[in-house]
């Protein structure tokens, strides 16, 4: 996709994407740390966390082993960045159940979060077997549209929460970073399409990051 460089004798593979991809890595390892040193306890704040922290690990993972090193890598060194991605997202998505639990009746909660492992095991199963990067998308779109979208409109519809308004107006960013991807469209061979999507992605865990910040912990009380 991009010419190769080389530093000395080491080869360096689409050099640009794996620039821009360990962008995200410092984006959410820097969310990482600012949720961490806030220590708090709410469920859903503690999966956000978790969420940047996995995000991290699979953006140092991807760019290293999945692009600028896969010559040596293989298909085993991107299959690590995919799980740790389909971890990432099913925390996102854990978070999500835990912030809306106290709308609606525990017999639902235990449903979702059951429908939400089942998911990231069918998205690792399925990814690995077919090596293909299809069933981590798929995956993705259940985390933000089956999971954070119908449930932070379900507390921002009951409480204004802030945190939730602001993790909703997340969601078209990551849908405009598809665009690029999608068209496969560039400006020229160092700035791909997949360098375009990923620096739309900055702005998108930068929002998901002051959503997380401003996210409220309810105390309704649990439908029975």
């Amino acid at each position: 996709m991009q010419p190769d460089i080389y530093i000395g004798s080491l080869r360096i593979s689409e050099p640009v994407i794996a620039l821009t991809g360990l962008g995200i890595a410092l984006v959410c390892g820097y969310a990482w740390r600012r949720l961490a040193c806030r220590k708090k306890q709410a469920p859903a704040f503690r999966w956000m966390t978790r969420f940047f922290a996995l995000m991290l690990v699979s953006s140092v993972l991807g760019p290293l082993l999945g692009h600028a090193f896969y010559y040596r890598a293989g298909f085993s060194g991107k299959y690590a960045c995919w799980i740790f991605s389909i971890f990432s997202l099913g925390a996102l998505a854990q978070a999500a159940i835990e912030h809306a639990r106290p709308f609606y009746s525990e017999r639902l909660y235990r449903g979702l979060t059951l429908f939400n492992l089942m998911g990231l095991s069918a998205a690792i199963t399925l990814s690995g077997l077919t090596q293909s990067f299809v069933w981590v998308e798929v995956h993705s779109a259940l985390a933000l549209l089956v999971f954070m979208l119908p449930l932070e409109w379900l507390v921002y519809s009951k409480r204004r929460d802030a945190g939730s308004r602001m993790l909703l107006l997340s969601l078209p960013i990551a849908v405009v970073s598809l665009i690029p991807v999608a068209l496969k469209w560039s400006p020229g061979i160092w700035f791909s399409h997949l360098d375009v999507g990923h620096v739309i992605l900055y702005a998108f865990f930068w929002m998901i990051m002051l959503g997380t910040e401003r996210m409220e912990e309810h105390k309704a009380h649990i439908v029975q």
